[in-house]
């Protein structure tokens, strides 16, 4: 019933309806990458208007790369790979590309032995116009220093970068309005009818999910099935489930742990521990200087560190298995495990198109929290909110030029599109519940929850891969798939 009610509001509002469509057209070119001896890619770019509502819009040129099908009569809907992010390349950046498409090579195989499969960066994100990027911040947080320095010192630093980086980009005449999840999904659209497809499978990740159910939203009578892995609905707020989202991936941790002899045996009442570890290192936190030669930096691990460092390590499905070590390890005065994984705090990585980033987070997160409902969050779910006290969100959404989100894009997605949703017990970032949340309005929707896995489950579960091959050819599959993923982890001990 709420799937229907859904359908019927997206006709009415318009939010399902498509603009009008811009001339599209795809441009060969050389590919930017080696392609393998015995495979075959097409490559070139895909002009998009930079505004659909303006008829003498100048047009923006996206890359594409096509891997083709080893079948020789390809199925006519390829397969549309929706990077995450927001502002990541699906090809990496520098000479990290190549590697990039190695990966890119193996795991597309499977999908290719009876499809193309299409990858193609976003609007100003990698090689695509216009370019985001902002250096400035980079250069902040690269600058080598011998002693942490104090929260003031690093927004200072930030807010003079962002501010340079929004002048820069403004001058050049960006129009940050023109980044957002409905602008994305219309370019991926785009790019699928310049290549001549008329329906296509999506296979989305992380914040790529979210344009992917944008897609359906608009254009669903185009997609034959979507593969979603770790979910982001948009009538979720992240910046307002902070406090939650970080105490929901230590509640599964601390369960498990305690249910396992061995980890039980090895760390026990490893939570109170813990939680005894983060009071202390808020009252008095340790300076440290962690990396080699070529990484060293100064960090202050404080009680939100400490925490974030276990975030940062249960959002990578290898690493999951080590973390109660690490924790047990810091409990004892040894840091430097926990201090690999703690984050720099740092705005800026040179493998994120900032400026997109920023317009996209500031428009669709950021701005439109309600502050109570973040403070809420911090008050039910102690001290977890504390990874909070120092989120730059909020001081840089203040300098930067973002659009305004409609309401009607935080409504959720309904669609009568197979959809196979794929989550990651320990993911921290896109939990389950949010691929139940999406669930709840996809009636052909499957979701498969793997108890040792964490964000992005594709990349560390061979089986949700396979799912995912299998749910393309079959639009189902059988519901005895993946018996292992209900096993939980299996944790490293000293």
């Amino acid at each position: 019933m709420l799937a229907a009610l859904l359908m019927a509001a997206a006709t009415v509002t318009g939010t399902g309806a498509a603009p009008a469509a811009a001339e599209t057209r795809f441009t060969p070119g050389p590919c930017w990458f080696t392609v393998p001896e015995g495979e075959a890619a097409l490559c070139g770019t895909v002009a998009v208007a930079e505004r659909r509502d303006r008829p003498n819009s100048r047009s923006l040129r996206l890359p594409v790369a096509v891997l083709l099908s080893t079948a020789r009569q390809p199925a006519p809907d390829p397969v549309l790979f929706l990077e995450g992010g927001p502002g990541a390349s699906p090809f990496g950046s520098g000479e990290a590309t190549e590697e990039r498409m190695e990966v890119w090579w193996e795991l597309s195989a499977p999908f290719r032995r009876t499809r193309n499969l299409i990858l193609f960066d976003p609007r100003g994100v990698g090689r695509a116009e216009p370019d985001t990027d902002c250096p400035e911040l980079d250069a902040a947080g690269a600058t080598r220093r011998t002693r942490p320095v104090t929260r003031e010192q690093r927004a200072a630093a930030e807010r003079t970068a962002v501010a340079a980086c929004a002048a820069r980009l403004g001058a050049a005449g960006l129009d940050g309005t023109q980044f957002s999840t409905p602008v994305a999904a219309e370019d991926a659209l785009d790019v699928v009818t310049a290549l001549g497809a008329q329906r296509v499978n999506l296979f989305a990740v992380s914040y790529g999910t979210r344009v992917g159910l944008e897609i359906l939203r608009r254009q669903g009578t185009r997609v034959r099935t979507a593969v979603f892995d770790s979910v982001y609905p948009p009538d979720v707020n992240a910046q307002e489930e902070t406090a939650w989202l970080a105490q929901r991936a230590y509640r599964r941790l601390f369960d498990d742990c305690a249910a396992n002899r061995g980890c039980r045996s090895s760390f026990p009442d490893l939570e109170k521990r813990f939680l005894d570890l983060v009071e202390r290192l808020d009252r008095n936190p340790v300076d440290l200087v962690v990396g080699d030669h070529e990484t060293r930096r100064a960090l202050r691990l404080s009680g939100g560190s400490a925490i974030a460092a276990g975030l940062e390590a249960m959002a990578i499905s290898e690493a999951v298995p080590t973390v109660p070590a690490m924790i047990d390890s810091a409990i004892r005065g040894q840091y430097a495990a926990m201090a690999e994984w703690a984050p720099t705090n740092w705005l800026g990585d040179p493998e994120i198109a900032d400026g997109l980033a920023f317009s996209v987070e500031c428009r669709e997160s950021v701005n439109p929290a309600e502050p109570a409902k973040r403070a809420d969050g911090a008050r039910r779910f102690p001290p977890y909110g504390i990874v909070a006290v120092d989120d730059p969100g909020q001081r840089v959404c203040r300098l930067w030029p973002a659009g305004h989100q409609e309401p009607a894009e935080r409504l959720p997605v309904a669609s009568p599109v197979p959809v196979l949703l794929l989550s990651g017990a320990y993911d921290p970032v896109t939990p389950p519940d949010w691929g139940d949340r999406a669930a709840a309005t996809l009636p052909k929707s499957r979701h498969l929850v793997f108890r040792a896995a964490s964000h992005i489950v594709t990349s560390s579960e061979d089986c949700a891969l396979a799912a995912a091959v299998n749910f393309v050819e079959q639009e189902s599959i059988p519901a005895t798939v993946c018996p292992g993923a209900a096993r939980p982890p299996v944790f490293e001990r000293p």
